[in-house]
């Protein structure tokens, strides 16, 4: 499948890279584009990249990865994301005047976006777990949980074989509005978890 990133730091240089040793064919986009030249050798012959907007008419898959403040700047430079699959790996932190990275109290990147992007189908996944471990502890024998939320089942169900092709075990949370579980301040954010243990604390949730 094509995929493209918006946003090819840490989080979408390393998500792409691992979509595109399972073969799919990644474009990586970012700012900067001269500046992935390395990213894309790296990631192998089935990459390429360029900007936003070329990123954004490349595929129907948008993988969103950029800092939470610089979000309306890349949905600008994307141009036209309607019908798109978005899978939103954004947290909402910002930098305060300090520069420190501070937790924007009562926000959620995900139900925003959706309001900015009525026409496009809005699933959030891959933004419970650091760089790290998405660099270092994917295709476990015992996958990592990663859990991901949306209201279209289609776009829900392309983000699960992308999941499970970067190596780690898709978990459905539900409706999009189920996503402040899922996002900073939530009971399944920022916790590496084997499979049998998500589904144990998923049902914490329901009770």
């Amino acid at each position: 499948m094509k995929v493209s990133i918006i946003g090819s730091g840490g989080i979408g240089g390393t998500i792409g890279t691992l979509w595109a040793k399972a073969g799919h064919e990644v474009f990586f986009s970012g700012r900067n584009p001269e500046n992935l030249t390395n990213l894309v050798k790296e990631a192998g012959n089935t990459t390429q990249a360029g900007t936003v907007a070329q990123a954004a008419q490349f595929s129907d898959v948008i993988f969103l990865a950029v800092y939470y403040w610089t979000t309306d700047d890349a949905i600008a430079a994307a141009g036209s994301l309607d019908g798109k699959i978005i899978i939103d790996a954004t947290n909402p932190y910002i930098r305060n005047d300090a520069g420190e990275i501070q937790r924007v109290a009562g926000a959620s990147s995900a139900l925003e976006l959706a309001q900015k992007l009525p026409r496009s189908q809005i699933v959030k996944a891959y933004n419970t777990l650091p760089t790290a471990t998405f660099a270092n502890e994917h295709h476990r024998s015992e996958p990592y949980a990663l859990f991901y939320c949306g209201d279209d089942g289609d776009a829900k169900a392309t983000v699960a074989q992308l999941i499970a092709d970067s190596g780690f075990a898709g978990i459905d949370i539900g409706g999009l509005s189920n996503v402040v579980n899922q996002e900073p301040g939530g009971k399944l954010y920022n916790t590496p978890l084997t499979v049998e243990a998500a589904h144990q604390l998923l049902t914490t949730l329901e009770n």
